[in-house]
């Protein structure tokens, strides 16, 4: 018969029923739940990125990737989808990262932050094409609810949640294009809504189609921007 061990919501599973090829975790310490719901989390995305698709993503297959037993996830997500959504707000954290020390390598010029940002975006979709797919896959949440706009801030604007940091960066980055007399938009948001279509037009018809004669990237993306930013060149 096999047993299970409980400790801090994680399941073990030992004894005979354990195969050869089954990879065991470690008990983690009292208060340490936290860390199996990052390994849940790690465990599914690892799944996406071998399969190029969440449709791998089941309660069974990630607690055999994490090394727990099915059951021990209910204490930490209610179903798959949860675990999938948790997936996607770690990819539009990382999206996010990659822009800010993109935009943080160019130097001090707002244009050359902006392409520099635009340019970590493209990067990042091309180069993890497996976790960018996932954040514009099927919709597990209703329209009004994923990426909304949200109450009007003092400044006239929404205030966006959930996934709208990398677009928010876009906007930011044009912002300072104005401010600094770069740039000569009229429209911040319509012009950053611009840039950001045009961007995952890019990632998704590159990857998509890997062969088309594409332009050079750098100088491709460059030009992008400048135009629909209305860089002042």
């Amino acid at each position: 018969m096999e047993s299970v061990l409980r400790s801090a919501g994680t399941q073990v599973v030992t004894g005979p029923a354990a195969t050869p090829g089954t990879r065991r975790r470690q008990r983690n310490a009292r208060g340490q739940g936290a860390r199996l719901t990052e390994d849940i989390v790690s465990g599914a995305l690892a799944l996406i990125e071998r399969t190029g698709s969440d449709e791998a993503v089941t309660l069974r297959a990630v607690a055999r990737e994490v090394g727990i037993a099915a059951p021990s996830i209910y204490a930490h997500f209610p179903d798959r989808d949860a675990i999938v959504m948790a997936v996607v707000m770690r990819i539009f954290d990382e999206l996010g990262e990659a822009i800010q020390k993109g935009t943080e390598s160019a130097g001090q010029d707002p244009a050359a932050r902006l392409v520099a940002g635009a340019e970590a975006y493209v990067a990042f979709g091309l180069g993890h094409p497996a976790r960018y797919g996932v954040l514009f896959s099927e919709r597990r949440m209703a329209a009004q609810d994923y990426c909304k706009p949200v109450p009007i801030g003092p400044d006239g604007r929404p205030v966006l949640e959930f996934g709208a940091e990398s677009f928010a960066l876009l906007v930011e980055g044009i912002e300072a294009c104005v401010k600094a007399g770069a740039s000569a938009s009229t429209d911040v948001i319509a012009d950053a809504t611009a840039m950001w279509i045009a961007l995952h037009g890019t990632v998704s018809l590159r990857t998509a189609l890997p062969l088309f004669p594409w332009p050079d990237i750098g100088k491709f993306v460059s030009e992008l921007v400048l135009s629909l930013a209305r860089i002042k060149v």
